[in-house]
């Protein structure tokens, strides 16, 4: 199967608008209050599903982007590749916040997800992924993950990351270990805090941010369950001392 998305939302009398969506099965959109969410309208991706969105945020204008569910990535036939590949342009002085609901990795599956972020001058961005190693009691199955950010033609951060049976490493000392779950954010615009820890690790989950730029930072999180992760990640982040939109990203890491 072969789908595609639209988002494209703009600044408009004041107010954020949004001026196209549209969205072919398995993939619906909808609003939610101040949201725009993808909606899951079949069981995807399926090994052989490439799918795509497309997401436009216009001049000074505000996108708060999400999955209404976890994203399910299912083995099809033939060990065949599903994919599925987000791009994102936002105009001078707008903001995309990206927070879809965790990427599952089901036994089996072969899955490539990427992001493509290009930001214009003055824009920023906070995104978020998330990845759970396979169901509960279960092995994971494959996956490729990608991010790309650029700003003003600039790349700011192009990572990989391999996971699953096929990854390098996997299964040694240099690999997830005993942690399922595994969380990568992104604040592009924002500065770093500077009073907090760069790293915290205990036996649940460990977290490390990254400095990119001046105002361009990354954390890596891994925790053996999503709770886990997600208080390693906001540990290192600090993420309501600098600007965030806190309600939006609080939720997050709410337990």
């Amino acid at each position: 199967m072969k789908a595609a998305a639209r988002i494209e939302v703009a600044r408009r009398d004041g107010r954020d608008v949004v001026v196209d969506a549209r969205s072919e099965p398995p993939m619906a959109i909808r609003t939610a209050g101040d949201r725009v969410l993808v909606v899951g309208s079949a069981a995807a991706p399926v090994g052989g599903d490439a799918l795509t969105l497309d997401v436009v945020v216009g001049t000074a204008a505000r996108l708060s982007l999400g999955t209404v569910a976890a994203t399910m990535a299912w083995p099809g036939p033939h060990d065949s590749w599903s994919s599925f590949a987000v791009t994102a342009a936002v105009g001078a002085g707008g903001h995309l916040c990206w927070t879809p609901e965790p990427t599952i990795a089901v036994a089996g599956c072969r899955h490539r997800s990427s992001m493509t972020v290009r930001l214009d001058p003055g824009a920023t961005a906070w995104i978020v992924e998330e990845v759970s190693l396979g169901r509960t009691g279960e092995d994971p199955g494959h996956l490729e993950l990608e991010w790309r950010v650029e700003r003003a033609g600039a790349v700011l951060l192009h990572h990989a990351e391999r996971l699953g049976p096929s990854g390098p490493g996997w299964g040694s000392a240099v690999g997830n270990g005993q942690h399922r779950h595994l969380v990568a954010a992104v604040s592009v615009g924002v500065v770093a805090p500077g009073d907090g820890p760069p790293t915290s690790v205990d036996a649940s989950g460990a977290a490390a941010r990254l400095q990119i730029a001046d105002d361009t930072w990354m954390v890596l999180a891994v925790g053996v369950d999503r709770p886990s992760a997600r208080c390693a990640m906001d540990a290192v982040a600090d993420l309501g001392a600098h600007g965030l939109d806190v309600e939006t990203v609080r939720a997050l890491i709410r337990l």
